[in-house]
């Protein structure tokens, strides 16, 4: 979706890439209010007469828009790039130009269907996987495992020239060291399973996707997650880092699509229910990252330590007894 109404630039039944604009439009650019009056020690009624510019000039930062006569004169410069939109009471408002703002596909697939004048809906098939965590913003890439089993941390030596424009898969963790030497090689994303907290702050400032597939902490990606990357290792992917965790809206994620030709599976397969044997992993606290198997379905609700009473699934985790865990509390590994 664009932010602001603009021009959509494909239509239904288009094929798309990752890069491809698809929609665009021009943002409002920022404005300034230039006391000139005042910096030039004139009262406000004899402003107009020492104006260098006028209504609907573009000017330059820098440029001189108003001036005293003569070779002491004080002088007033514009703070921007941009465009005389008004002047009065001793004042010049500039407005900076439109900035173009561009929609790019993120991920292969069709356009299903078109919003006018503001967004696309994309569909593709192929695997998705969704962390907890997540940070920067929308990339794709080539994913490259780096390490051989899900406990074992990304390590900064192991970043090499190899590692240009892919999307690293790890295990426990990430440090300071990794994120340094993964941006001097312009990789286009990480996936960990684990975050530890005192990274949080870094992560503002990253310039590549960043996903965190089970919490903050030394946490070892599930081995499903883990799987399914390192299997499809040197295949294309889409990664976002993009979280609204109040609303619980958007998760960050990576999409693999299915290579061309693939058979795509039924709708009643992609969104089959909650049935006893299937594996499911655990996505909120306190056992968040666990990944068991579902052994039975309770027909009625369960009060929770919270007090509530909510439906779930009594879960084999590998502990002596099953444990009960909603069902908002749990996704179907596939």
């Amino acid at each position: 979706m664009l932010p602001i109404p603009g021009q959509v630039l494909v239509n239904v039944g288009d094929p798309v890439d990752p890069t491809q604009v698809v929609a665009r439009t021009n943002l409002l650019g920022d404005f300034h209010i230039v006391p000139a009056a005042r910096l030039l020690g004139i009262p406000t009624s004899q402003l107009g007469r020492h104006l260098r510019v006028r209504l609907g000039d573009e000017v330059r930062r820098g440029q001189t828009i108003a001036a005293l006569s003569g070779p002491l004169g004080r002088s007033v410069k514009s703070p921007l790039n941009g465009v005389v939109t008004a002047s009065g009471s001793g004042r010049i408002l500039i407005e900076a130009q439109p900035t173009r703002f561009e929609l790019r596909a993120y991920i292969d697939g069709t356009v299903s269907d078109v919003l006018r004048n503001y967004g696309v809906t994309i569909e593709t098939m192929g695997a998705i996987i969704q962390g907890v965590w997540g940070a920067g913003r929308e990339s794709f890439g080539v994913l490259k495992c780096m390490v051989k089993s899900p406990d074992q941390p990304l390590r900064a030596r192991s970043i090499d020239s190899s590692c240009h424009g892919t999307i690293l898969i790890g295990g426990t963790k990430l440090n300071e060291a990794v994120l340094e030497r993964a941006q001097e090689l312009q990789v286009r994303g990480i996936v960990t399973g684990g975050l530890a907290p005192e990274m949080l702050p870094l992560m503002k400032g990253v310039l590549f996707p960043v996903v965190v597939t089970e919490g903050i902490g030394e946490v070892p990606m599930s081995e499903p997650i883990f799987r399914l990357l390192a299997t499809n290792e040197g295949r294309e992917a889409s990664i976002s880092g993009r979280v609204r965790p109040r609303g619980g809206i958007t998760r960050p994620e990576i999409i693999i699509p299915l290579p061309s030709g693939s058979t795509p599976p039924t709708q009643a397969q992609v969104r089959s229910p909650l049935e006893v044997g299937m594996q499911v992993r655990v996505v909120r606290a306190p056992l968040i990252g666990a990944v068991g198997t579902v052994v039975a379905l309770p027909t009625h609700a369960h009060r929770i330590e919270t007090g509530a009473r909510v439906r779930g699934a009594e879960v084999d985790l590998n502990q002596a007894e099953p444990v009960f865990v909603p069902l908002a509390n749990l996704e179907v590994l596939r």
